[in-house]
């Protein structure tokens, strides 16, 4: 092109400032399609031009009038500024255009997240999503709530690599070897965390900056505590559900074992009445009674157990000396356990002071305590002690349970006291129904408490239950 103009401008005998113009109407286009550097390339060969074609002595690269230099200098100096300017033009352009692009896939990834099929594991369908929105080569989302790394891509990260990258609890970029770069963000929902979010891009890729990546982030995050939500949802309904059928099935269950059970409490009584029974039968009639009556106890604590709800529970507070109340009888009350599981040796007792003193419903206390120890002496290792401790600290009474031989992963803390729920790895160690944690939760929750637990691989299972201190005032 500057060849071009070069032949026409000589062939038309131009002079050199008319020949310099047209070579500028060149650069300019030059500057704005290609960049600053091929516009300077340009702009040398121009001037080379200019020296040895339009300026005497002609055909020569020699000047000999002094203006000539200061032409050309400021002829070159015109082209660089009005190429660096271009140039910039130009790359804010493109900037624009790729936020451009940027905000058209967020919104088509919006959209999706809306249609999104909640049959199938969200997590795997967002790192889906994210990698063919935006044509990424490698996805890898972590869930915090249950540990799962989903991994997307035709490039998928290896899974050590990832779950490394995920434990940071901070949005930091990694260099990746080759032309690829991992982009690494925390996804939260106020100030829960939810998990994080690794992304491989290549480095000349300009789509996906960290800007994106972080309202990439922002809707996951939205999506995630959708879904979470959407469950305790579900959750919530199915139990409203199962518990309607549950208290029909409960009343009719309440009446089908008491009528038997009255029946054989009477005719013990009338045999023992009768006074015709030698010793041997009179024992065995004596024994039958009493045994007849402490299942009818256990039917009770039972149907009491199942029944237990927060909103209907209305505990009976009364002041009562701990110390007491722990050296009790724990097998009366817990289903399950007798005295030979609770003996002195295996069961560790340790209170505070004997003048201390809760503010509590006695009867729906030991039924919350019961369930703990219920649940230490069926999974803890056989002949290991069970300890139960009270401590009183500004706030709270607490209670607590320990137990060596199991543990309690942190995803399944929370869901542990859920109703009818059980722990996978702990399912098939003990029979139960998944009603004993729930019931406890349930009444420390009437009594303005609450519990919770703490677990370690090695040490074994604490249960805790917190009772508020000055209960009785603030009612």
């Amino acid at each position: 092109m500057v060849a071009a103009i070069t032949w026409i401008a000589y062939a038309m005998h131009a002079k050199a400032f008319i020949a310099g113009f047209v070579y500028l109407i060149l650069l300019l286009p030059i500057a704005f399609q290609w960049g600053f550097f091929e516009a300077t390339v340009a702009s040398v060969l121009a001037i080379a031009c200019l020296d040895y074609f339009f300026t005497q002595p002609y055909l020569n690269f020699s000047m000999s009038d002094p203006q000539d230099w200061v032409a050309l200098g400021a002829f070159e100096t015109v082209v660089l500024v009005v190429s660096r300017l271009a140039d910039r033009l130009r790359h804010h352009a493109a900037q624009a255009s790729a936020h451009e692009a940027n905000l058209d896939r967020l919104y088509t990834l919006s959209k999706e997240l809306l249609v999104i099929d909640r049959t199938q594991p969200v997590d795997a369908q967002l790192a889906r999503l994210i990698a063919e929105v935006f044509d990424l080569s490698s996805v890898a989302l972590w869930s915090a709530h249950d540990g799962q790394l989903a991994v997307a891509g035709p490039r998928p990260l290896p899974e050590a690599e990832v779950r490394a990258l995920s434990s940071g609890n901070s949005s930091q970029e990694y260099p990746l070897s080759g032309p690829f770069v991992r982009l690494v963000r925390t996804i939260s929902f106020g100030s829960r965390n939810l998990g994080s979010l690794c992304i491989a891009s290549s480095n000349s890729d300009k789509t996906v900056d960290a800007r994106t990546v972080d309202a990439i982030a922002s809707l996951v995050a939205t999506a995630m505590e959708s879904e979470r939500a959407l469950q305790a949802e579900s959750r919530a309904i199915a139990s409203r559900q199962t518990e309607r059928l549950r208290a029909a099935v409960l009343d009719g269950l309440a009446h089908t074992l008491k009528t038997p059970l009255a029946t054989i409490q009477t005719a013990s009584s009338g045999l023992l009445e009768m006074h015709r029974l030698d010793a041997v039968e009179e024992e065995l009639v004596t024994t039958i009674q009493q045994e007849a009556e402490h299942l009818a106890e256990l039917t009770n604590e039972a149907l009491q157990t199942a029944r237990t709800d927060p909103a209907q529970v209305v505990p009976h507070h009364q002041r009562m000396l701990i110390d007491p109340f722990l050296h009790t009888d724990w097998s009366r009350f817990a289903q399950g356990l007798n005295a030979q599981h609770l003996d002195a040796q295996r069961l560790q007792i340790q209170a505070v002071d004997p003048a201390s003193e809760v503010w509590a419903d006695p009867k729906l206390l030991q039924l919350a305590l019961a369930q703990f120890l219920d649940n230490a002496a069926k999974y803890a290792e056989p002949g290991s002690p069970i300890f139960l401790r009270a401590s009183i600290t500004d706030s709270e009474t607490i209670f607590s349970v320990h137990n060596v031989g199991s543990y309690i992963s942190p995803q399944e803390r929370e869901r542990i006291f859920e109703r009818y729920y059980r722990s996978p790895e702990s399912r098939y160690r003990a029979s139960g129904a998944g009603l004993g944690l729930t019931v406890a939760k349930e009444i420390a929750e009437a009594h303005h408490g609450r519990v919770w637990i703490e677990s370690e691989p090695h040490s074994g299972v604490t249960f805790f239950l917190g009772l508020p201190q000055h209960t009785r005032e603030r009612q």
